[in-house]
């Protein structure tokens, strides 16, 4: 799916759907060396060991009884991971007695953690460059995780990696995911401040001229002698000579023109 994305052989209606961005990325985190995934999940502050990562189960859209669908949830270590991915649409919001989305996957995400003996922890991917506190903090609790992320993260992380030639033999497909994310500009601006592999310059003290080392002292001629051979440029012929304005019909005007802008 990534190629073909890659090569426009996706439907523009679809392209732009969170669903397949979703599967994109995170099947790069199912199919490719499990450390990445380990290594991205501490990014989020989830402390998971290599063996957590490499044994996690992926459930992409399972269905709660209420018909909540989250679009992933990641069984790792101790900890039940919801994702819950948006691209340009938002969470639903709450409507008459039916809850919020994030608080339904909330409340659903909870109970099925508990039953699998897991910490719940729910995570946030939009593609808001910010996390806008107030949208959000409604959402955090004591008795669980929450966590907001962008997909701009993502492409952050697997940027790093290759820059660093640290994406364990999965280059191709660590490439291919990150220039999707490029294609669909969902790369964040990191500063200078990050910069890989900087280059440091090794300049001189002295830059300028310096008459004690220098194998050549000639005196300085000027540039009068150096372009000696060059042709001159002719002055500039002005047209409003004397003979030009003499020339000149001289009938006068019955009356005075407006030459300016009235406004009508």
């Amino acid at each position: 799916m990534i190629i073909a994305e890659l090569q426009g052989k996706i439907p523009s209606k679809l392209e732009d759907k969170e669903d397949i961005l979703t599967s994109n990325v995170f099947s790069f985190f199912k199919y490719s060396n499990r450390l990445l995934l380990k290594e991205y999940l501490r990014e989020l502050g989830l402390d998971v060991s290599f063996n957590d990562a490499k044994d996690a189960e992926f459930q992409f859209w399972i269905n709660y009884d209420d018909g909540t669908e989250p679009d992933l949830v990641v069984l790792c270590g101790m900890f039940y991971i919801l994702f819950e991915a948006k691209l340009y649409s938002d969470f639903a919001p709450k409507k008459g007695t039916v809850d919020s989305q994030i608080r339904r996957e909330i409340n659903m995400g909870k109970m099925a953690a508990k039953n699998n003996d897991k910490e719940f922890v729910y995570v946030a991917i939009t593609a808001e460059y910010y996390k806008e506190e107030s949208k959000y903090s409604k959402y955090e609790s004591q008795e669980h995780k929450f966590i907001w992320t962008n997909w701009q993260h993502v492409a952050k992380f697997l940027e790093v990696k290759l820059a660093i030639g640290d994406t364990l033999k999965d280059d191709d497909f660590a490439s291919d995911l990150y220039s999707l994310l490029v294609k669909k500009r969902l790369r964040s601006y990191s500063g200078l401040e990050e910069l890989i592999n900087p280059i440091y310059i090794n300049c001189p003290e002295i830059v300028f001229y310096n008459l004690e080392t220098s194998k050549f002292k000639g005196e300085y001629t000027g540039y009068i002698e150096s372009l000696k051979g060059f042709p001159k440029i002719e002055s500039y012929l002005k047209f409003y000579t004397r003979s030009f304005f003499e020339n000149l019909p001289s009938k006068p005007t019955n009356h005075i023109q407006k030459i300016f802008y009235h406004g009508n």
